[in-house]
């Protein structure tokens, strides 16, 4: 069982990070472009996202590997629930239908990683 926990916790790791490396770097007109940002709209609630996802997938790996306030790894896949959830409504609300199930699988996954490393 750990070692299908460390696994999914590499999976949702690199699957956060990417993403929020992108928001933190991408320019405005590219955001607008990719329609992840209003134009006009100002980017600092998807550079809040981007570096939330940045912490979390630190936190997924980090915490438990060096055994330094080990607690922070079920707490950060419980942050990647909450991110699931919020961008769950927000592609509902935009009719995006097809990356919902996606979306649902890594909210279960994170929900997983939370439950079972729970010191």
């Amino acid at each position: 069982m750990n070692t299908a926990l460390w696994i999914i916790q590499g999976l949702l790791a690199a699957l956060f990070l990417v993403p929020g490396l992108l928001k933190l770097t991408t320019s405005k007109e590219k955001l607008v472009e990719k329609q992840q940002l209003s134009p006009g709209a100002p980017p600092l609630p998807v550079r809040i996202i981007g570096l939330f996802e940045l912490l979390g997938s630190a936190g997924i790996i980090f915490p438990l590997a060096t055994g330094i306030l080990p607690v922070l790894t079920p707490l950060s896949a419980l942050g990647f629930c909450i991110v699931m959830a919020g961008a769950f409504v927000v592609h509902y609300k935009k009719k995006e239908f097809k990356i919902l199930p996606l979306l649902v699988l890594i909210f279960i996954l994170s929900g997983i990683v939370a439950w079972f490393r729970i010191p």
